[in-house]
């Protein structure tokens, strides 16, 4: 798809059975699900558990779109608040936060 060069759009037509009509349904959908307030107040609160439930929305999500570098991440920070390891949150945080902000800002720009 046009405008979507950022994406593995293989990685994300896979995920939505090579429907391009399907694909760009879900890229809105992904777009219109911003978690990243949500994901603030979990980091802010010191809230792992819920921090986990978010990381892990975004990592799947992400790949189902072709977002795989951002989905790595998540899954990382994911892990890491299963395993309590809040040096690695707060260590991480704000890099996979950045990266999201920029995919969210370029699908904004492609729709």
């Amino acid at each position: 798809m046009e405008g979507f060069d950022f994406l593995n759009q293989d990685t994300g037509l896979e995920y939505c059975g090579g429907d391009e009509e399907i694909y760009r349904e879900v890229i809105e959908g992904y777009l219109e699900e911003d978690r990243r307030a949500e994901l603030a107040g979990y980091y802010e609160a010191g809230d792992l558990a819920n921090y986990r439930i978010v990381a892990h929305a975004i990592k799947s999500t992400s790949l189902t779109i072709g977002a795989v570098e951002l989905s790595e991440k998540a899954k990382s920070l994911e892990l890491a608040a299963a395993d309590g390891d809040e040096d690695f949150v707060r260590t991480h945080n704000d890099e996979m936060v950045a990266m999201y902000s920029d995919i969210l800002n370029k699908i904004q720009e492609a729709l």
